[in-house]
């Protein structure tokens, strides 16, 4: 006999008490309740791990007893979790033919989270595009296919999608969406289409006037068209907005600038940067000197032999990056993380060894 999972054990014990308290509720809370003798068969099959057998049970009670339905869900969720999305998908689409409008609908979005568990996205999308005009199931057919939009990489599908979702939620992810404009606008600029690509990233900065990654593209095709004071204006607005991407602006307006006029440029970084009071002094250091060469940035503080240090380390684990919310190191710079795929969760390893040194240097 195969063990059973905890989490199997608590779901079905769950559903048949559910079932036995609604067969029970309204004929008198003395009274006992009586279950039918497939009920204990199936969740006999259940619990001994013969999901095959008990699937048959649960489908034949299912015939002539409505409770069943829950059952099926249930065990139908499982199989999903256990990965035999294969039994799942036999479960809901059985469910999904349900003459019960309701119990259909939700076979039929129990399906669709089967097709995406399988990676079967077309059918998935299909599904979740019929449930969008359902009302019950719409934001969460919707909020899934801008998943699905958004793994296949159609932007312009993903931003159709959001567009329908609530007010509410498409204030919550503006940002998401002004992504989605930029992730057009490059692929417009590597077209040659400079003005439709200058349109997206004007929508884009009305979903979010303060998005630093509209402000680079615009930069980089103000720089392509030959206006370096104009690119160089847009890079340091940039970086004023989010001092974390010093690393990738910083060299791009050196580059900008030539050698003659780095000295003074790297002062005005400074006090633009300290200006923000989005970075700590000791940030500060060894952003800059882990952007330019250490030959250029003054070792006043004394930093230049502690970033050597700390670029080893940072070898060590893999990359000059982390994201926040997964914790993967990462030697490029991403606007999305390629793991988890949070937006803007990527920041400098340089601004967490700064902030423990300086939590250190405060606790002495």
């Amino acid at each position: 006999m195969i063990e059973l999972s905890p989490l199997l054990l608590a779901i079905a014990f769950i559903v048949v008490g559910g079932i036995a308290w609604g067969l029970g509720h309204g004929r008198g809370i003395a009274r006992t309740v009586r279950l039918p003798r497939d009920y204990y068969v199936g969740l006999d099959h259940l619990i001994n791990d013969r999901f095959d057998r008990a699937a048959e049970v649960f489908a034949r009670m299912a015939e002539v007893d409505g409770d069943a339905v829950e059952i099926q869900f249930a065990l139908g969720s499982v199989f999903r979790r256990r990965g035999e999305v294969d039994r799942a998908i036999a479960i809901h689409t059985r469910l999904r033919s349900d003459a019960t409008a309701a119990v259909a609908q939700r076979g039929a979005f129990a399906l669709a989270l089967d097709y995406s568990s399988a990676g079967l996205m077309d059918r998935a999308e299909r599904l979740f595009e019929e449930l969008a005009a359902t009302r019950e199931y719409r934001h969460a057919a919707l909020d899934h296919l801008v998943r699905i939009h958004e793994q296949a990489g159609d932007w312009a599908n993903a931003l159709r999608v959001f567009h329908e979702l609530p007010s509410a939620v498409q204030t919550e992810r503006r940002r998401v969406a002004a992504h989605y404009l930029c992730e057009l606008a490059e692929h417009a600029v590597l077209q040659g289409e400079a003005e439709r690509a200058q349109t997206l990233l004007k929508q884009a900065r009305a979903h979010d006037p303060d998005l630093p990654r509209a402000q680079i593209l615009s930069a980089r095709m103000t720089a392509a068209a030959g206006d370096k004071s104009g690119a160089l204006a847009l890079y340091l607005q940039a970086l004023e907005a989010a001092p974390e991407l010093a690393l990738e602006i910083i060299p791009r307006v050196l580059t900008l600038v030539g050698t003659a006029g780095e000295t003074q440029l790297l002062g005005d970084l400074s006090t633009r940067l300290r200006a923000t009071g989005k970075v700590s002094a000791r940030q500060l250091a060894w952003l800059l000197a882990t952007a330019v060469p250490a030959k250029d940035v003054p070792d006043s503080a004394g930093e230049v032999s502690s970033l050597r240090s700390l670029l080893m380390r940072m070898g060590d684990v893999g990359g000059r990056y982390q994201c926040d919310d997964c914790g993967l190191p990462s030697v490029g710079w991403y606007w999305r993380c390629p793991k988890c795929r949070a937006w803007d969760s990527l920041h400098p390893v340089v601004f967490k060894w700064a902030e423990r040194t300086d939590e250190a240097a405060r606790a002495l």
